[in-house]
């Protein structure tokens, strides 16, 4: 009799379905979570790379040294990401930055010092086209004849003939093609005066001078070499 209870129990027992996909609970699908993390953390690299470029570039550490460069840290930035126009620019940012040191060294006649920074320039990009002409003026510059002529302050405020007869002897080379004349006076209206003299020299060529204000006044001229000169020289 409990055998038959137990058979009876059984037989009047339901067995239920496997659970349909509707009855499933849902599973939601993988979120991106981890490209999505990759793509701020390379934009914060990239942004710290392109703000270290920047503080190099204002403090002239522009391909030296090299770990620590505005050059470098374009070059990461690029692989970073090659399209970025920022970083795109950069290397052109600092042949621009080259040039002008180039230009202030030769304004010195640091003829060495504005070699190294045209050659560095080089290095970053070889065929930009300010490099080649900077090479001629700095070659053109360094073998310039120059003569300076040192000027009396006490006899410049007296506007004395004896320094204007001078200043007029002095003006006749500067009339020379290809001269140049840099005037350093202690003020505007010296330095003006001074080049009303040199203007009164005999010939017919422009006069062309920069004026500095500044001590002790002097005049330069800078006698660069004749066309013939240069090509001999190439």
């Amino acid at each position: 009799p409990a055998a038959s209870a137990w058979l009876l129990g059984v037989a009047g027992c339901h067995l239920l379905p496997p659970p349909s996909s509707q009855d499933a609970p849902a599973i939601p699908p993988p979120t991106a979570t981890v490209p999505a993390a990759a793509a701020a953390q390379a934009a914060e690299q990239l942004s710290a790379l392109l703000d270290a470029a920047e503080r190099a570039l204002r403090e002239d550490r522009l391909t030296t040294p090299a770990a620590d460069s505005a050059y470098r840290y374009f070059a990461d930035a690029l692989a970073i990401a090659p399209e970025h126009q920022e970083a795109r620019r950069g290397p052109e940012r600092i042949v621009e930055r080259y040039l002008e040191l180039a230009e202030g060294a030769m304004e010195r006649q640091g003829w060495e010092r504005a070699r190294t920074h045209l050659d560095r320039a080089a290095t970053v990009d070889a065929v930009h086209p300010g490099i080649a002409p900077r090479r001629r003026q700095l070659e053109l510059l360094a073998a310039a004849e120059r003569r300076a002529l040192a000027l009396d302050r006490a006899a410049l405020r007296a506007r004395q003939d004896a320094l204007a007869e001078r200043l007029r002897a002095f003006g006749g080379d500067a009339r020379r093609p290809g001269a140049r004349v840099r005037i350093r006076a202690p003020s505007d209206a010296d330095a003006r005066w001074i080049y009303g003299q040199l203007s009164r020299a005999a010939g017919e060529g422009r006069i062309r001078a920069t004026i500095d204000v500044g001590l002790p006044p002097q005049v330069e001229l800078l006698l660069l070499p004749s066309p013939a000169e240069q090509a001999g020289q190439r």
